[in-house]
């Protein structure tokens, strides 16, 4: 401690508190206590993390707390240290002085010793200083702080007096002074000696410029503002040529003194030259990128307008040919049934550019609502099943270990991945192929979230490795797309990683040329704030049913969510064998509560178990028949035969619940797949719907439609008589209101905001739905924020048409 005692009869008066802090161990003495920081640190040896917090919670004013964890926390001592940078870090905070705060300046010094390596932490009260200004004094603490804290940083500083060229060596370690015999003592002879001696010739005209004495004095003129250069020199000391930083600063302007300081660099600039090389690169790597951009968009406009134009022709030949064949029903059927698929495929072009377009413009938006994954991959298969079945393909499913089927997030979003993906399965898989979906729900610690895992695989044509590496770049098309015939922005895959990567998710490709591929999206959906383990339904508890099947996936699938509804589901997947189980079972008094059979099983289908049991056991035993593919065309058959229940592969718990509660006797909404001819087979005579709707083609589809329910509609063209309209009419004269969007003389979002505000109750309270062709997830909000209940996109989708119409009218 000898040292430190000497140090104290030096500066001991000069500093409030002097903290010397191991940097390796962070033991930590207070090498100069006083009465205000003996409770933090007395005598003894304590880590640095505990005074830190002691000074944090007693010491430092609220405002300045977040400066001072900056430069003094822990990792901040130790990578200071570390980076070299040879920083001087002085700034003032207020601390209590027990009835009042005063300013304070804290220091950070870094030296080296044989003992080891310290940070050097000092604070002084500059209050009168702050106050009084009192500038000579503080140049003088200005200069010690200087030398206190820079002497183990910089290989050499000196002080300069400008007027005479005096200079004063504070510090060197510099060889060249022992080498060359020379003790320096003028400013002007010590820079020509330099730079005849160690400086490299391009830097020698930069150095005299910037720190000879006529420098230093058009410097302390300008204001004394710090000046740093940097340049090449080479010491006696020193492998090759090294960069060096040389600082000059004015503690005091008024003095007329100047303090140089040299430090070796050479690390710093050559990690900035790579980080300038990188930079660089990436610049040229943009560039190229860029290039290919506008080259992908140049061949996307061409094969867009080939694109285009096809559906186009078969648009305009097929409305020619209808009308020329107008009196033959069948030939008119025929090209209406053309026209009506080409139509869909030209707007599936369009939504893509147009949903490119906006999430490349940064203006797509995640529009977060209540997901029931059963609903949303029963929709998925509602919408590629028609494609499926036409391609006679082979879909499986799989679901694992479902534990949260009701989320939060963008349904149609996540709707758009699953169709873009599974629409690709479809497309690029010939004839009788096999494409297989697998959602499983991952292990997290998130308490907040749960993580899905959704797998599409199909054996397809597959994609080269060349294709595979700008699959998700927009515009880029594999060139087996001419040769399969099948024809697409090169938008999808592009569209569908900007959403996973918007939903914090991932989505990976693998794929063989010949032999198929594999899509694997993980996404993170958020659990509901009241979310909570279900409990088990009482109902169902203990109750025994069989699953059969002869997949052995699907059955532990099946008996893993009848577990969690509190069932004691068994299972065997041969038709026979079952049919033996449940006759073995009713003749021992514990019969099933009912049987779930798949319809698809080899020799012995689900059918066939069904005849059997009802020979067997009767009609009380309950029998569900599910099935990955589309139970519609064999419904009258399966119902003459005994099945009691029907639903379609994936097994969610919830349709599984959905379907046993009304077994138990719970009634259960259920939904319904609807056409045209469901529409027109609806009755709603009696209700009044008023139609705003500025389009008159627009207006006469919609008419045409909805009067097909038996109501009665009326037409306004804009928004304006729609609120005239409502205002003048008796409370409950319109039963629902259709609203356009974009309209003359007042738009769909003023008129429903104006119907809301005319005062009256009926007004409040009439059901509005926008049917309008702005369709993006933004507009959805907005017509809702506007006091919409609804929003129906154009073209009309009819089964959402119906739901909305049923919704509305059937109360």
């Amino acid at each position: 401690m000898d040292e430190i005692k000497a140090l104290l009869s030096v500066v001991g008066d000069t500093f409030f508190s002097i903290y010397k802090v191991n940097i390796d161990t962070s033991d930590t003495v207070n090498i100069n206590p006083n009465k205000y920081s003996a409770d933090v640190l007395a005598d003894r040896t304590m880590p640095w993390q505990v005074i830190y917090d002691a000074i944090m919670e007693k010491y430092i004013h609220p405002d300045y707390k977040d400066e001072f964890s900056v430069n003094f926390a822990w990792e901040t001592l130790c990578n200071n240290y570390q980076l070299g940078s040879n920083r001087k870090i002085v700034h003032s905070v207020f601390i209590p002085d027990y009835d009042e705060y005063r300013y304070f300046s804290v220091t950070t010094s870094y030296l080296k010793d044989e003992k080891g390596r310290y940070a050097i932490i000092t604070s002084r009260d500059i209050t009168e200083q702050v106050d009084s200004l009192q500038l000579a004094k503080e140049r003088e603490h200005r200069l010690q702080t200087v030398v206190t804290a820079l002497s183990q940083l910089y290989f050499a500083i000196y002080e300069i007096d400008i007027d005479t060229g005096d200079m004063r060596v504070l510090n060197t370690t510099m060889a060249m002074v022992r080498a060359h015999g020379m003790k320096p003592r003028n400013w002007g002879e010590f820079c020509t000696f330099c730079l005849n001696k160690f400086i490299h010739e391009d830097y020698k005209r930069l150095v005299s410029t910037r720190i000879s004495l006529p420098a230093l004095k058009r410097n302390l003129k300008e204001g004394g503002r710090k000046d740093e250069i940097i340049y090449l020199s080479r010491f006696p000391e020193m492998e090759g040529y090294q960069y060096i930083s040389a600082v000059v600063i004015f503690p005091d302007p008024n003095s007329r003194k100047a303090v140089l300081t040299l430090e070796n660099v050479t690390e710093r600039m050559h990690a900035q030259l790579e980080h300038e090389e990188k930079e660089q690169q990436m610049l040229r790597d943009a560039y190229d990128a860029a290039n290919a951009a506008n080259a992908a968009k140049s061949a996307f406009l061409s094969n867009m307008s080939h694109d285009i134009r096809t559906p186009m022709n078969a648009i305009i030949g097929m409305s020619a040919i209808a009308g020329a064949h107008i009196k033959d029903e069948e030939r008119v059927q025929y090209c209406l049934s053309k026209i009506n698929a080409s139509s869909k495929h030209l707007l599936s072009l369009i939504n893509e550019v147009l949903d490119m377009s906006r999430i490349e413009s940064g203006k797509a938006t995640l529009q977060p609502e209540a997901i029931n994954l059963s609903e949303l991959i029963e929709n998925l298969l509602t919408m590629v099943r028609p494609q499926i079945q036409q391609h006679n393909h082979t879909l499986k499913f799989r679901v694992n270990n479902i534990r949260h089927e009701n989320v939060i997030g963008d349904p149609q979003r996540l709707q758009q991945v699953f169709v873009n993906i599974m629409g690709n399965a479809v497309k690029y898989t010939p004839d009788g192929g096999k494409i297989t979906l697998t959602i499983s729900e991952l292990e997290t610690n998130s308490i907040n979230n749960a993580l899905f895992e959704f797998i599409f695989e199909d054996n397809g044509i597959g994609m080269s490795p060349e294709f595979l590496e700008k699959i998700f770049i927009p515009f880029e098309r594999a060139e087996n797309m001419t040769l399969s015939k099948v024809h697409g922005t090169g938008l999808g895959m592009a569209i569908t990683k900007n959403i996973i990567s918007m939903m914090h998710g991932d989505i990976r490709v693998e794929s063989t040329l010949g032999v198929g591929s594999k899509f694997t999206v993980t996404v993170f959906l958020t659990l509901p704030e009241n979310q909570r383990m279900e409990n088990q339904n009482l109902l169902f508890k203990d109750l025994p049913i069989l699953v059969v099947d002869d997949e052995a996936g699907c059955c532990r699938a099946a008996c893993n969510a009848l577990s969690a509804l509190g069932m004691k589901p068994q299972h065997i997947m041969d038709g026979q064998e079952a049919v033996k189980l449940v006759v073995q079972r009713q003749e021992q008094g514990q019969p099933y509560f009912a049987v779930l059979v798949d319809w698809h099983m080899p020799d012995y289908d689900g059918l066939d178990v069904t005849r059997a049991l009802r020979t067997a056991v009767g009609p009380a035993l309950p029998i569900v028949l599910f099935s990955a593919a589309d139970l519609l065309p064999i419904e009258a058959e399966a119902r003459a035969a005994g099945v009691n229940h029907f639903f379609n592969k994936p097994i969610f718990k919830t349709r599984i619940s959905n379907i046993f509660d009304r077994l138990v006797g719970t009634p259960t909404k259920t939904g319904s797949d609807y056409t045209l001819s469901s529409i027109a087979r609806t009755d709603f005579s009696g209700k009044k719907i008023l139609l705003v709707e500025d389009n008159e083609l627009n207006a006469e589809i919609a008419l045409e439609v909805i009067k097909m329910t038996g109501a009665t509609v009326e037409w306004v063209e804009n928004g304006k008589l729609a609120v005239d309209k409502l205002n003048e009419c008796a409370e409950g004269n319109f039963d629902l209101i259709f609203m356009d969007i974009q309209m003359p003389v007042m738009n769909g979002y003023e008129a429903t905001s104006a119907i809301r505000s005319l005062g009256r109750s009926y007004t409040k309270t009439v059901p509005i739905v926008a049917m309008t062709a702005n369709a993006f997830v933004e507009d959805v909000q907005m017509a809702k924020t506007a006091g919409m209940n609804e929003h129906i996109a154009k073209p009309l989708d009819f089964d959402r048409l119906l739901k909305v119409l049923n919704t509305y009218l059937n109360k």
